[in-house]
């Protein structure tokens, strides 16, 4: 499995899109290098991977759905996006890792796609499960059915004093991504692409 950038936008006509959301903002952490806020341009939920492109930046990223351990809807620090983490050691070319090694094996890769339109994460959410089902993780099912075989113990995920350090980490982390959403009486999302406009509007102008 692998992660890639893309230079051009995809030819959706021959991928089987089930869901095409333009006006979407895309974060990911690690930042991709010369691109640390969030990039702007459209999401396409394919069958066989998801893409998203940026005209505006001439650049995009294509992922395949077994790559993707956990996607949900997220209304963290009340800015509702589609939350991706991908699997571990899973990294984009240009990527801005740490450079301690240790840093570096703890570190996963997070995606949030912000559509301008909230009411559209539903959508996203649901073609992206329809396409995910396409594409069973073979490596875990076969995991899961050996778990289901064998008579040894294994930690309940949901008693936290059986993980370790890190898994309990890693567990704290996913409960505040999900978090329930702060009523302050504005969207964050909103604010977000008036500054892309905004700064996109003052390039064109020095260019004239």
């Amino acid at each position: 499995m692998t992660v890639t950038l893309l230079n051009q936008a995809p030819d959706v006509s021959s991928l089987k899109p089930r869901h095409i959301q333009k006006d979407t903002a895309l974060l990911i952490s690690p930042p991709l290098a010369g691109h640390q806020g969030p990039i702007f341009g459209e999401l396409y939920v394919c069958e066989d991977q998801f893409y998203f492109y940026s005209e505006s930046a001439q650049s995009g990223i294509a992922v395949e759905y077994p790559d993707i351990i956990i996607h949900a809807i997220s209304r963290q620090d009340g800015q509702p996006n589609i939350y991706c983490q991908l699997d571990s050691g899973l990294f984009f070319p240009n990527q801005q890792l740490p450079e301690d090694e240790q840093e570096r094996e703890e570190t996963v890769t997070e995606l949030r796609l912000i559509p301008r339109d909230g009411g559209a994460l539903e959508g996203i959410y649901m073609a992206m499960n329809e396409c995910a089902s396409l594409h069973p993780d073979e490596e875990f099912m076969a995991e899961q059915d050996a778990y289901e075989d064998d008579n040894e113990f294994y930690a309940d995920p949901s008693d936290e004093a059986e993980l370790n350090e890190m898994q309990q980490a890693a567990l704290r982390h996913l409960e505040s991504v999900f978090e329930p959403p702060t009523m302050n009486g504005h969207r964050e999302e909103d604010s977000m692409f008036e500054d892309a406009e905004e700064a996109e509007g003052e390039n064109q102008n020095n260019h004239h």
